[in-house]
């Protein structure tokens, strides 16, 4: 998907994210998410809505760090969860959740499209329902243009219609 600068929300393969993920160990996640957030601020730059990558990802590496350092130390044993994973994850869902919303805000600016999302995928798969949502933008996009075509076609037909009978009572 392309704004009015060529810019581009990069694309890729949902298992590549997943495979090289696990082969870095999560490095490549990091990695993919801070060009993805990139991508989404150069689309979708208005004050208020962009997302502040310094912020999230300090957090969010700062929580990894603690996790670690807890299981480490033996301190996460003593839990059933590590709290600080249980934290890294609900911040990830919040910045997941505010990268579909500007996603949903772009192509509702930019093609009058309403896209959903499926809360069920976002929460239970978070960044790589993002990235499903991403690879199939096109195709969401295209059928949202599709369906109002097909509206206006719908929309003419009854104008048609309604003209006929008008003329009808006139004679």
């Amino acid at each position: 998907m392309e704004n009015d600068n060529n810019i581009a929300i990069r694309k890729t393969s949902t298992l590549k994210l997943i495979f090289l993920s696990i082969v870095t160990l999560g490095i490549w996640w990091y990695v993919w998410l801070w060009k993805l957030v990139t991508d989404i601020n150069t689309l979708y730059p208005q004050k208020g809505k962009c997302i502040h990558r310094f912020n999230w990802f300090c957090t969010l590496i700062g929580l990894n760090v603690i996790a670690i350092i807890l299981y480490i130390k033996g301190i996460q044993k003593e839990f059933i969860i590590n709290i600080a994973n249980v934290i890294w994850l609900v911040v990830n869902l919040i910045l997941t959740l505010q990268i579909l919303k500007n996603i949903e805000r772009y192509v509702k600016e930019k093609f009058d499209i309403e896209i959903h999302h499926n809360v069920f995928g976002w929460f239970f798969f978070g960044s790589f329902y993002v990235n499903y949502k991403i690879n199939r933008l096109n195709k969401s996009i295209q059928n949202g243009i599709n369906r109002k075509i097909t509206q206006m076609k719908l929309f003419k037909t009854q104008e048609n219609m309604l003209d006929k009978i008008k003329n009808i009572f006139k004679k």
